[in-house]
């Protein structure tokens, strides 16, 4: 971590970090009094999300890929537990580790796809759990119809986007409904966990 002024937020961020074991512990002894901010998706949508990022990155270096069905099925029908996007977004499993070494009130939970959708409302929770003047508004985003989400603006200036990099916005490919019952039927309970653990909801 670089070094901050009194007057200063310093943010750092991993996906990593929530998924791996020892980091709570790690972090605890740096900074015990660090403001936490994790990011979380509907579990189904950040599958699909994984597989298309993984799927993209096979073609270009001329990779055989499977099918998302294939990926996330196992041979008996079952969901594969297997496959380790399924397991990351267990995440009940991966905060419990968190909240045996930080008060839930160090913990920001921001709703990954409300940020997509509406940004304004989900930073404005960053810079209250932060303590930050609220000085986001509206004219600090531009909603860009070619990748299908905001992109940031300095004020009303049009040459200021900027956007989330060519490799975001992918299309995702098409998904039975019978699957994605299946996978919404194996998170569900999951999910159920995660909300008990948070004290909050999502309709998921």
């Amino acid at each position: 971590m670089p070094y901050s002024f009194p007057e200063q937020v310093t943010v750092e961020k991993s996906p990593a970090y929530f998924i791996t074991r020892y980091v709570p512990q790690r972090i605890k002894a740096v900074n015990s009094s660090i403001a936490l901010i994790l990011v979380v998706r509907n579990p189904v949508t950040r599958l699909i999300s994984d597989y298309t990022q993984t799927r993209d990155n096979r073609l270009k270096k001329g990779k055989p890929v499977r099918t998302f069905e294939e990926t996330v099925l196992a041979k008996d029908g079952d969901v594969n537990i297997g496959y380790k996007p399924i397991r990351v977004s267990l995440y009940h499993r991966h905060l419990r580790h968190w909240l045996n070494v930080f008060p839930r009130e160090q913990l920001l939970i921001v709703d990954g796809d409300m940020l997509v959708e509406n940004p304004m409302k989900e930073l404005s929770n960053v810079e209250s759990f932060l303590r930050l003047d609220h000085r986001i508004n509206g004219s600090h985003f531009h909603f860009n119809q070619t990748k299908g989400f905001y992109c940031i603006r300095d004020g009303l200036n049009p040459q200021s986007d900027r956007c989330l990099s060519k490799t975001k916005g992918r299309a995702h490919p098409f998904v039975n409904e019978d699957v994605l019952q299946k996978l919404n039927d194996f998170f569900r309970p999951h999910n159920e966990l995660f909300y008990e653990m948070i004290g909050q909801r999502f309709d998921w």
